[in-house]
């Protein structure tokens, strides 16, 4: 599969840039140490800006690597207050996942989506990828509207799906192929 890296990208009011050990404080303060913006993913709230620090080195790291993506989504003023990834990249059937965290003072203002469609189209342009898809708790149904405001459809439900801190999530399930995106993109 053709990679491209992560590049910055701009839209009308973001600046998508790779994270960078300076951003710790701010990643700390805006999002990674709030359990509510935590609730429904993966990983644990931050304790302390050593933990930011630690995954942030982990980041940085991966960059070296053109198969790796993932951006801190700043706000025109240089401040950070979300990131989003490309993960689990499936080099053979050329598709991943699409994730991301904002800081909970912005949500609902479609800064979330506007970041995704911003990504989601550096993909397709760039890369050969044929398919991002992604899945949200049926518990978070504001994931949902980012990921159909990216240009992402509905395609089921799967039950158990991932787990968080909770237990096992039912979700809902989007995805978009190269043609959606061309469709959608026009």
């Amino acid at each position: 599969m053709k990679h491209a890296g992560t590049q910055t990208l701009k839209t009308t009011r973001l600046t998508l840039r790779r994270i960078e050990l300076d951003d710790a404080e701010m990643m700390f303060a805006n999002w990674a140490n709030d359990d509510e913006v935590t609730h429904y993913l993966r990983w644990q709230t931050h304790q302390t800006v050593e933990d930011t620090k630690a995954v942030i080195q982990n980041w940085f790291e991966g960059y070296r690597d053109d198969s790796k993506y993932h951006w801190g989504i700043c706000l025109n003023n240089g401040e950070i207050i979300g990131s989003l990834g490309i993960f689990n990249i499936n080099e053979y059937d050329s598709h991943a996942e699409i994730g991301y965290c904002i800081g909970r003072k912005w949500w609902g203002q479609g800064y979330t989506s506007e970041a995704a469609r911003a990504v989601i189209d550096y993909m397709f342009a760039n890369t050969d990828i044929e398919r991002i898809e992604t899945y949200h708790s049926v518990l978070n149904p504001a994931s949902g509207r980012v990921m159909a405001k990216a240009g992402m459809r509905y395609e089921g439900f799967a039950r158990h799906k991932y787990r968080n801190r909770d237990g096992y999530q039912d979700c809902n399930m989007y995805g978009i192929i190269r043609e959606d995106w061309f469709d959608f993109s026009k």
